[in-house]
């Protein structure tokens, strides 16, 4: 079995984006994940969720509305077990508000 640390960033959108997509033959494992605020003024809110393979035929919030406060960053250091084909994904109040950013460790 090998190892792989991969890292998975994005800006936010008002729609649901897939921030990181678990390989086939592959299972992933989620660190942590920084959602940071880059509005000097605005809080925003955001959601994460996970969807795509045969555990997730629907989507499933991780966090749902969650608030970010204006030049703050929210933090979620649980593990998050993801299958082949699970998909990581976020959605945010305001295009741009949300700097996303997820540590994962691959293991084929």
């Amino acid at each position: 079995m090998a190892n792989t640390f991969k890292s998975a960033a994005s800006g936010s959108t008002t729609t649901i984006q897939t921030l990181y997509t678990c390989p086939g033959a592959t299972s992933g494992v989620v660190h942590a994940i920084y959602l940071s605020n880059v509005d000097g003024t605005n809080d925003a809110t955001v959601d994460v969720s996970i969807s795509g393979s045969a555990n997730f035929d629907d989507r499933r919030y991780i966090l749902k509305t969650v608030d970010v406060p204006a030049d703050s960053t929210v933090v979620l250091e649980k593990p998050i077990n993801l299958g082949a084909g699970d998909k990581l994904e976020t959605k945010a109040s305001a295009n741009g508000d949300i700097d996303v950013f997820a540590s994962i460790l691959e293991i084929t």
